[in-house]
């Protein structure tokens, strides 16, 4: 088998030791170790090129491995008895090992074409890379298409707003200039107004705060007004005598007077009333029609806030396309982000030793291009929305262009009608004040004659209303003498009440004293009270604490005593020959806790006397509290009689 040699024993080597297969595993050789399970496309060069050294390195060591199975033949035959054993292990732990080299050449196969496998998936997923760059550079061709479309939109809706606006300022220039006439005397009796607007706010204010002041007044004097009221009626009697007197006086008049001139009186009266009942209906028409001017200044206004708010719409849609042209940046540093991200997975590709697996590339690339299908449908509905904004944009400008252009015609029909209604407004005025001067030339002719004729009647009746007027004075005199009396009367009751206020606030302000000063007695009563209180409830805590380690003494008495007559018990027993029944041991400790009950009674007598001591001088002290209470009570009553 071996050829003899001349060694007397062989070690073998620490390498080719007997293992188990775990260890022999872990003993593979190191250059194993630097081979990656999964190499990037970038370093398999490298690690053929690694193999390719270290297989000499192994031929080497088969060749050891062969010299060693040859060198016993060469040292002798001595050692083949000896040694025989050791070297079919030997060539067992060799052979296993050499199996262990193949199968990891096997597995440095399969790495190998993994690697290639692997190689080939990158390369496929860097075309798929690729066509993802080229289906974002078409996305961005898109969206310079959808800018592009945007700027048209923003310039069409910028022509769009510039010709309504100015539109707009042509018909508000030419209402202004209808207007400016109206509005100037609008605004002139407007300021007017205002002014006499605050000068009434002003008095308002300031009659409210006489008001206020005057009603109390009122209120006081409503019972004295009442007393007068009876006064009064007396003397609303005697006047009413006096008006039927007056009548019965007139009567006369009239029936002296004779019924042509009577008759000519009751035209000329009655012509006056149509007139002024002319003239008062031209003037309410004229305030309608104000009025009617008003409202339609106030129209134009209501127009002019619409047109504002139209400009608010504008500005809205500004805001929109400025949202939308936001989204399309937040858009493009989406794409911007994932192409970083394209690259940062590109890099960590080439870069980590262990690729991904398939399925994860695979659903990678499903979410990329599920993320490309998003923004591309995110594209194409901005552009939607845009467009459809852009086209709502047109219709409302054109809408509310028509609207204003039909708005501004009726304006001025309806300026056209209360034009031409004030133009016949002012001929029925000058016919009106025709006939007014007509009607006012032969009133004064009328009058004339009428003077004539009152300057023969009154002679006869001044002398009757002469002395009418005296006896009326007369009774006016003894009235206005009544009211006088009356009325100081008012103000002497007036003074009183102001007295007996001031005297009942005064009375008030003493109470009130007294009250506080009660109040304070009271509280340093309490306070007092409460100090001694706490006194008490101290000594009584000192007792119940003197009490209590009474109680704990005799408790540590018994206890001493139970733990020393067990001791005593043993001794005796040891002395006497016959044991004693329990009874007697249990007699011991009653016959000692008889004193400690004793002396703790006596203790609680005690105690329970000084208890009763301090309840009879805490009641003592709080009768005489009380007593002393009642007497400033009753001393503070005759203060407050007095």
């Amino acid at each position: 088998m071996f050829p003899p040699s001349g060694s007397t024993g062989l070690i073998p080597p620490s390498h080719f030791q007997a293992r188990p297969l775990s260890a022999l595993r872990r003993m593979a050789p190191t250059w194993l170790s630097d081979i990656p399970l999964v190499q990037p496309p970038g370093h398999q060069d490298v690690s053929e090129r690694r193999l390719d050294t270290q297989r000499p390195q192994v031929t080497m060591w088969e060749q050891d491995v062969s010299n060693d199975r040859q060198e016993p033949g060469r040292r002798g035959r001595s050692w083949e008895l000896e040694g025989s054993q050791a070297l079919s292990q030997q060539a067992e732990v060799i052979a296993r090992q050499l199996q262990e080299l193949r199968r990891l050449e096997e597995e440095v196969r399969l790495l190998r074409e993994t690697s290639l496998q692997q190689k080939m998936r990158l390369e496929a997923q860097a075309m798929e890379l690729e066509a993802l760059a080229q289906a974002e550079k078409a996305g961005r061709a898109e969206a310079e298409g959808l800018r592009a479309a945007l700027a048209g939109a923003e310039v069409v809706r910028k022509n769009l707003e510039e010709g309504s606006q100015r539109e707009l300022e042509e018909v508000q220039r030419l209402h202004q200039e209808q207007l400016s006439s109206l509005t100037q005397a609008h605004q002139e009796a407007l300021s007017s107004l205002t002014s006499k607007a605050e000068g009434l706010e002003k008095s308002l204010s300031s009659l409210e705060t006489r008001r206020a002041g005057e009603a109390k007044e009122l209120a006081e004097a409503q019972r004295e007004a009442e007393l007068l009221r009876k006064q009064l009626s007396k003397t609303q009697e005697d006047l009413e005598a006096q008006v039927t007197l007056v009548e019965n006086l007139r009567k006369y008049v009239g029936e002296q007077v004779p019924p042509e001139v009577h008759s000519q009186t009751w035209e000329l009266e009655r012509q006056k009333f149509l007139e002024n009942m002319q003239v008062t209906s031209l003037q309410e028409q004229v305030t309608a029609q104000s009025q009617e001017q008003a409202i339609l200044q106030r129209s134009l206004q209501d127009k002019a806030a619409e047109v504002e708010v139209e400009r608010m719409g504008s500005r809205g849609l500004q805001l929109e396309l400025s949202r939308a042209q936001e989204a399309r940046r937040r858009w493009q540093q989406q794409t911007t982000s994932a192409e970083e991200q394209l690259r940062l997975v590109v890099n960590a590709v080439s870069s980590c030793p262990l690729p991904p697996p398939v399925t994860d590339v695979s659903l990678e690339l499903q979410q990329l291009r599920e993320e490309r299908n998003r923004l591309d449908a995110e594209l194409q509905l901005s552009a939607r929305l845009i467009q459809q904004e852009v086209g709502r944009a047109r219709e409302q400008g054109e809408a509310e262009r028509q609207q204003l252009s039909k708005v501004a015609q009726q304006l001025e029909q309806e300026l056209q009608q209360t034009q031409e209604s004030l133009a016949s407004l002012g001929l029925q005025l000058e016919v009106a004040r025709q006939g007014q001067q007509e009607s006012t030339e032969e009133a004064a002719s009328l009058r004339q004659e009428l003077t004539q004729q009152q300057e023969l009647h009154r002679q006869a009746l001044q002398e009757k209303v002469a002395e009418v007027e005296t006896r009326l004075r007369e009774q006016l005199s003894d009235t206005e003498r009544r009211l006088n009396e009356a009325r100081r009367e008012h103000a002497k009751a007036v003074v009183s009440l102001r007295q007996i206020q001031r005297r009942a606030v005064q009375e008030k302000e003493r109470s009130q004293e007294l009250r506080r000063l009660q109040e304070e007695a009271r509280k340093e009563e309490a306070q007092r009270l409460a100090w001694r209180l706490q006194e008490l409830e101290r000594d009584k805590n000192l007792m119940l604490a003197t009490l209590q380690q009474e109680g704990l003494l005799s408790r540590y008495k018994q206890q001493r005593l139970l733990a020393v007559l067990p001791s005593l018990l043993d001794k005796k027993k040891s002395v006497a020959s016959s044991p004693r029944p329990p009874e007697c041991s249990a007699s011991v400790p009653v016959a000692a806790a008889v004193p400690t009950r004793e002396s703790i009674k006596g203790s609680l007598s005690v105690l329970l006397d000084d208890l009763q001591g301090l309840s009879e001088a805490i009641s003592k002290e709080e009768a005489v509290c009380q007593g002393d209470n009642l007497d400033r009570c009753s001393s503070s009553n005759p203060q407050m009689s007095s």
